[in-house]
């Protein structure tokens, strides 16, 4: 009976080894199926990395120096270089008018005449007194030449008389001259509503005179271009709608101050008008090509955007070997864009080779294989730089 306990109790120990022993193997073979995962995941995370023991290809084109030149238009008005509304100085009745809408006159040419009877009467009167008191002062000087008889208060009394005289007939002739409307410079009139025998007051317009040899035309620039633009500076003027080529005129006058609300200056252009085929009032559009300095000039694809800003990719030569370039982060201030083409402010200079395609790959510090562009086929053509920005960007002023 004790012989058949001990065997049972044998049996159940060599079970339990067994059991022992599979879960060891089970276990075992758990772990290996974790770690093979576990090295399989770094394996692949891994091949994300850049291998800094190979060159990265990469295709690259040196930067240039290009000059920003920008046109800017306006629209301004025309107006005439000399121009004036003419009024009498005096009230009378119209007697004359010796002119033509349109017609040519010269300085000092009367152009209407008003009833002057009354001052030319007034005129000889004191040419009359003026006269005859220049005969009183010579008949005191003549007699005190043969003796003093006349004293000389008298003498004086005469010798003031006669200044009265001439002053009066200055004044006279002043008046007379009022009654004739003359122009003020050469130029052409326009029309006027007056007739011969209207009466006129220094409130009735007479007509316009305009010197249109030059027209001046007034534009606003904005204040960015204040000290770009100076006397003297070419300007394009072309009319309003019209097809007619542009017509050459130079800047004559820059305003002194800034308007602070439109934040432009005004600017002013005289225009050559001496074939008078041009008219005040006139509308034209005023262009400037400005030139706003010299800028790096890189392709826009090179240019990509961190947290910073913008910024480009170099490859930098090490130790002066072209076979030993070293990629580069260089942060811009991007100034303009042109077609294909980003003008920039960077610490580089002009032949700088730019990274414009396999940059995704790129890291500060990675050696470079550059590529000749030219030379690669359909399935070895790299992933150029995605554009940096889809929209203009305006230039700093």
């Amino acid at each position: 009976m004790r012989y058949s306990n001990n065997a049972n109790t044998a049996a159940q120990a060599g079970n339990k080894q067994g059991e022992r022993k599979i879960r060891a193997i089970l276990l075992c073979m758990l772990l290996t199926v974790v770690t093979g995962c576990s090295d399989d995941e770094g394996t692949a995370q891994s091949n994300y990395r850049p291998n800094r023991g190979s060159a990265i290809p990469v295709v690259a084109y040196p930067a240039k120096i290009q000059t920003l030149n920008e046109r800017i238009s306006a629209i301004g008005t025309a107006r005439a270089l000399h121009s004036v509304t003419v009024f009498p100085e005096s009230d009378g009745l119209v007697t004359e008018i010796n002119f033509k809408a349109n017609e040519f006159v010269k300085a000092g040419d009367v152009l209407m005449a008003l009833d002057a009877r009354d001052e030319q009467l007034a005129l000889q009167l004191t040419k009359v007194r003026l006269a005859d008191a220049q005969r009183q002062l010579d008949r005191y000087t003549s007699v005190n030449r043969r003796s003093i008889n006349i004293p000389e208060t008298e003498v004086d009394a005469a010798k003031l008389a006669l200044e009265a005289a001439q002053i009066a007939v200055d004044t006279a002739e002043v008046t007379l001259a009022r009654r004739y409307i003359r122009a003020p410079f050469h130029g052409n009139v326009g029309i006027t509503d007056i007739d011969v025998g209207d009466r006129v007051d220094s409130a009735t317009l007479i007509t316009t005179i305009d010197d249109r040899s030059t027209l001046l035309v007034n534009f606003n620039m904005p204040e960015g271009f204040i000290g770009e633009v100076k006397i003297g500076t070419n300007v394009s003027a072309r009319l309003w709608e019209s097809n007619q080529p542009p017509i050459q005129a130079r800047v004559v006058a820059i305003d002194s101050r800034v308007n602070a609300t439109s934040r432009a200056f005004v600017t002013q252009a005289g225009i050559d008008n001496s074939s008078d085929r041009l008219r005040p009032g006139m509308a034209f559009e005023m262009s400037l090509a400005l030139s706003r300095g010299d800028y790096l000039a890189v392709p826009d694809v090179a240019v990509q955007w961190g947290a910073d800003g913008a910024y480009l990719w170099t490859a930098k030569s090490a130790g002066g070997q072209l076979a030993a370039q070293r990629a580069e982060r260089i942060e811009i201030q991007i100034i303009k864009r042109l077609d294909g083409l980003l003008l920039i402010e960077a610490d580089l200079n002009a032949g700088a080779l730019i990274i414009t395609e396999g940059v995704q790959s790129v890291r500060e510090g990675l050696a470079l294989k550059l590529l000749d562009p030219t030379t690669l086929t359909g399935e070895e053509q790299l992933k150029p730089a995605q554009s940096s920005t889809s929209t203009d960007v305006t230039p700093n002023d």
